[in-house]
């Protein structure tokens, strides 16, 4: 059953696709960051952006055209930008660690994708399985080391960044998939699209932090 519509097509889908567009800006304005300070914090808040734009278009576009083929693809952005995502947590270990893990999970997730496409059944709860995943690995694991992070580091710049980036990937990725594996798409799709600003707001935080 169709929710809430807005010149004739379903709100949650509008909403999912403007968010995908919105994220893909800000993951430019983040990634002009991440050019002039490479850290492992930039580099997953920038991964998250640019996983997440992906995710939430192409399920927008699933929800209106009803074709799962636009599901899967979501799904398997999701899966892969944790391979990306599960670095900042394993960030004091050595190169050889994180990247092994990161291949792992880039493998894993082919894996997962291939044995959902097995069947139109399977196919059919792919997403209740990304939006679980997505909240315990990039929400929990990622998002939480984030947090953590930002509670212990003494530099205020580095502070500012971690708290105010780990809220809004917390907030995507715990709270706004919450909120749609309840049923609530419009409040889980509105609280997505409001992640990214504390993303973009970490970055002037840190920006004045080091200019006091």
């Amino acid at each position: 059953m169709m929710g809430p519509t807005l010149w004739g097509l379903d709100i949650s889908s509008l909403l999912m696709l403007v968010s995908g567009i919105f994220y893909v800006i800000c993951a430019i304005v983040v990634y002009r960051s991440y050019r002039t300070e490479k850290s492992e914090l930039i580099g997953a808040l920038l991964a998250f952006l640019v996983y997440q734009s992906v995710s939430m278009f192409f399920m927008g576009v699933e929800m209106l055209s009803h074709n799962m083929f636009y599901g899967n693809i979501a799904g398997f952005a999701v899966i892969l930008g944790s391979a990306y995502m599960l670095k900042f947590p394993l960030s004091k270990f050595s190169a050889g660690i994180r990247n092994s893990v990161f291949f792992v999970v880039l493998i894993a997730a082919f894996g997962v994708i291939a044995w959902f496409m097995q069947s139109i059944e399977l196919q059919k709860q792919l997403m209740t399985f990304v939006l679980w995943y997505d909240l315990v690995v990039n929400g929990v694991i990622a998002g939480g080391s984030i947090i953590v992070y930002g509670l212990k580091v003494r530099e205020n710049t580095l502070r500012a960044k971690a708290l105010t980036g780990g809220t809004g990937v917390l907030s995507c990725c715990m709270v706004a998939n919450g909120f749609m594996l309840t049923g609530s798409m419009i409040i889980g799709s509105a609280v997505g699209f409001l992640a990214p600003l504390f993303i973009l707001r970490s970055l002037r935080l840190g920006k004045k932090s080091a200019g006091n």
